[in-house]
């Protein structure tokens, strides 16, 4: 138990023992205003010392707070999930990704990295972002594609996946953020507060210090609905931590071309639409020294060739 905490309860607890000797006192010489007073004293004291051993209680343990937002994530976006999408996903050919040098990192691959090839399906995505070196994705798609219930279903995945003591995917849908009224990590750390009031039980510090210490993954959705995009994508840009972005794809490559920036080290992929072919929307791309090489064509098997340590 945190050693500050227990001697602020300790004296809290003294001076309401204080109140009560100087109301019993005064209660027997007959000094009515002096009984007031001590009783005062009393009642405060005991106030405060409560108070110093329940938010003692609920913000000592930084594991099991993480482990708790971990299943009232899992609970808040279960009861909205439906049924498995049947999504498809590639690599996009739009000039909006870092370079695979970039994405993928020196001493990954043998050879400098050319081209980067990813795809798969809904159930795929998770393991697409474990894979990546930096942890980074940005998912982009058409209106009405179902980049919002791609997010919910990744976040589920990755909750599903995760070990105690990981990192909590928390779904973030951007609209309510100004980018030039708070930072990033005070919004998120006061949504999480917000969208989880059981939560918010614990204290408002405890999910800024979780979101301060790298244990929240954030999976921001909807850039698109930011009013300030520009600031918005300038800020992500600078992100150096895991997480995922989901974008309209048009809106994104505008915004990318404003901004003049790319988005950390993020593989960036798009939603395909029912009909599309891999072949009909992604550049024939591929992954190492040599530009003949085939493609491997599952994440996890890309970024495994060559490797020289574990990614995970």
């Amino acid at each position: 138990m945190n050693l500050r905490r227990w001697r602020l309860a300790v004296v809290a607890f003294a001076v309401s023992v204080i109140g009560v000797l100087i109301w019993l006192t005064t209660q027997d010489v007959g000094g009515e205003l002096g009984g007031v007073a001590g009783a005062v004293l009393a009642v405060a004291g005991l106030v405060a010392g409560l108070l110093s051993l329940r938010a003692n209680d609920t913000a000592r343990d930084p594991d099991q707070a993480l482990e708790d937002l971990a299943r009232l994530v899992a609970a808040r976006w279960e009861r909205t999930h439906q049924d498995a999408l049947e999504v498809r996903w590639a690599s996009t050919g739009r000039p909006v990704a870092p370079s695979p040098a970039e994405i993928i990192g020196t001493g990954v691959v043998a050879g400098r990295p050319i081209r980067l090839k990813l795809h798969g399906g809904a159930d795929d995505l998770a393991n697409a972002l474990r894979e990546l070196p930096a942890h980074q994705l940005v998912v982009l798609g058409g209106p009405g594609c179902g980049k919002t219930s791609t997010s919910i279903l990744l976040t589920l995945q990755m909750l599903a996946q995760r070990e105690p003591g990981d990192l909590v995917p928390v779904l973030f849908p951007l609209a309510s953020w100004n980018p030039r009224k708070h930072d990033l990590d005070t919004w998120m750390a006061r949504r999480i507060s917000a969208d989880h009031p059981t939560f918010r039980r614990r204290g408002k510090r405890v999910a800024r210090e979780l979101v301060d210490r790298g244990l929240v993954l954030p999976v921001l959705d909807a850039l698109d609905e930011v009013a300030l995009k520009v600031d918005a994508v300038r800020t992500i840009a600078r992100m150096t931590t895991p997480m995922v972005l989901t974008c309209r794809a048009d809106d994104y490559e505008e915004i990318i071309r404003e901004s003049g920036v790319l988005v950390g080290r993020a593989a960036v992929v798009e939603l395909l639409s029912a009909g599309t072919s891999l072949h009909e929307s992604v550049p024939h791309e591929i992954v190492g020294s040599q530009p003949e090489q085939d493609p491997p064509h599952r994440p996890g098997e890309l970024l495994h060739a060559g490797l020289d340590h574990d990614l995970r």
